[in-house]
Formats: C-alpha cells, sequence, structure tokens
C-alpha cells in the first residue's frame, strides 16, 4: 500500500527535500561551532555560495533557532531552540536548579562575611534569587533584587552571565544605553565587549565602584549540567575592603562557584565527582546570617 502524504496523495519512502537537508546541515555546524560562523565559513563548509549560506543563516535566525552575534558578521545558535527549553534537555530540567546553588551562596558568606549572592537570567532581566548578609552589613545603594538590561553593563552579576551567552550580550547592548552611574562606569559598546572578554579569559567579573562611589563586587559564573551560564554567584564589599582581600576574596569566590557547576553537573549525570564530602559551612549559613 503506498504511503499518503498530509494532502491524501501518494508519497515515496525515502524521498527528501534538499532545502530542508541544507538547513539541517547548516543547523549542525552552526551547533558545533562554540565561537560563532560567519555566511563565508558556513559556505566552506556546505560546499555553496557565500549568498547560499547567508540565505540559510537568515531563515534560521527568522525561525528563531540562531541569532546574529553583536556585530553583525557571525551567528550563533541560541541557547534554547523555539519550542523553549535547552537542546537536548526537556521541560523538566528547566526547574528551579538543586539547592547546592543555596549552599554555595551560604558558604560564600561564610566563609567571607560579606554581602552574597545568586543571580539568574529570567524575563528579560537578571534576578538576584538569594542573597546572605548580616545586620549592619552595607548594601549596594541603588541595587535592587530586579536587575535590568540598562545596568547590566555595571554590575559583577551581570557582566558574568552575560560573558558567556552571546544572545545576552546581543540583548544587553541593544538595550542597555550604557549610561553613567558613577565616574567608573562603562559607557561605550566597545569597551563592554572588551571586559566580556576579560572576563571569558579571567574566570570571575569585577565591578570596580562602577555602579555606586564606594562599592565594588566580584562574580563567577555558574554553569548547569548543558554548557550555559545559568546563574553567577557574587559578593559585594566597601572599597577599601575591595583593596586589601581582593585577592584572597576572588580565589574563593571562583572556588565555590566551579564546585557548584561540578556538583550540579554530577547530581544531574549521575557522576561521583572525586568521591569527597565538603566541608561544612563556616559560619552556619542562613542562621548565621541571621543571628550575627
Amino acid at each position: 500500500m503506498p504511503l499518503i502524504s498530509e494532502r491524501g496523495e501518494p508519497s515515496r519512502p525515502g524521498r527528501s527535500l534538499k532545502t530542508a537537508g541544507e538547513a539541517l546541515e547548516a543547523l549542525r555546524i552552526l551547533g558545533a561551532a562554540v565561537q560563532g560562523l560567519t555566511a563565508d565559513e558556513l559556505a566552506v563548509r556546505l560546499h555553496k555560495s557565500t549568498s547560499t549560506a547567508r540565505y540559510l543563516l537568515n531563515t534560521l535566525c527568522q525561525q528563531g533557532f540562531a541569532f546574529r552575534g553583536p556585530h553583525g558578521a557571525r551567528y550563533w545558535l541560541r541557547v534554547s531552540p523555539p519550542w523553549g527549553h535547552p537542546w537536548g534537555g526537556s521541560a523538566a530540567a528547566e526547574h528551579d536548579p538543586p539547592g547546592l546553588l543555596t549552599d554555595a551562596v551560604a558558604e560564600l558568606y561564610g566563609r567571607t562575611r560579606q554581602r552574597t549572592y545568586l543571580a539568574r537570567p529570567a524575563d528579560g532581566a537578571i534576578w538576584i534569587t538569594d542573597a546572605r548578609g548580616h545586620q549592619g552589613l552595607a548594601r549596594v545603594p541603588g541595587a535592587t533584587d530586579r536587575i535590568p538590561h540598562q545596568q547590566a553593563h555595571a554590575l559583577a552579576v551581570t557582566k558574568a552571565i552575560v560573558a558567556l551567552s552571546p544572545e545576552l550580550q546581543e540583548r544587553v547592548r541593544e538595550e542597555c544605553g550604557f549610561s553613567a552611574f558613577t565616574g567608573a562606569t562603562i559607557t561605550h559598546p566597545d569597551r563592554f565587549d572588551q571586559e566580556l572578554a576579560q572576563v571569558r579569559l579571567r574566570g570571575f567579573a569585577l565591578n570596580r565602584e562602577e555602579f555606586a562611589p564606594g562599592f565594588c563586587c566580584i562574580a563567577a559564573p555558574i554553569i548547569d549540567p548543558s554548557g550555559r551560564a545559568a546563574a553567577s554567584l557574587g559578593m559585594s564589599m566597601p572599597h577599601r575592603r575591595f583593596a586589601l582581600h581582593s585577592a584572597e576574596h576572588i580565589h574563593t569566590l571562583v572556588d565555590i562557584a566551579a564546585e557548584a557547576s561540578r556538583q550540579w553537573r554530577d547530581d544531574r549525570t549521575g557522576g561521583t565527582g572525586d568521591g569527597r564530602a565538603r566541608p561544612p559551612v563556616a559560619g552556619g549559613g542562613e542562621r548565621a546570617a541571621e543571628t550575627a
């Protein structure tokens, strides 16, 4: 019996659309390109003309599978396909991250006794979803739990996430405006790109009195099992303490963020890591934060 198409017409088994195959091959190549691709580079890989490669890339962008980078020449695969959850994942994987991230915020506070934060991107902004700090510990003036993209260039917890997300970087550049909050604020897009490149190189982000005079911040990305920068772990402190203790605080912060990323990956994949138990949180975590 011949196969019947959706239009009620006989179809031949094994037939395929050449253009669809080319689009899927372009999608596969783009997904493997960590640094993105230009139309010229994709044309070489597909053995097609540059114009054909550009048409394919534009189609992927229009359908929500890809996007053009900040300067327009390179294309990247979007973090999530049009149906919402990450590539290779499921909707269930998008639930709240494990409690180990809360533990990481508490551990950072316990080891540094500075105000600590967990930030996550959602709904067109970066949100502070957890914070620790004892009474009397100064807060960054003007900072709220919702950090709009218009402030992302001036805070470490946002830089740490944006630096590892080309899609979010593009959105921030479009919406930011690069307003000056202090004399130290980055106010030029090219300078912001350089700052994000430094974040990727060093593994942590800094805010040196860029949002509020007298306050500095440090943050490091937390990578989820799919490889995304799903959150950032950060801390704020007065400038004087930053000048005296930034090196040791950066080391502590990066170590805790990396351990949280590793444990999240191991918990999701069933790995056992190095088999060592984590040390207890110094200072007693949340209860210590409330009573100190």
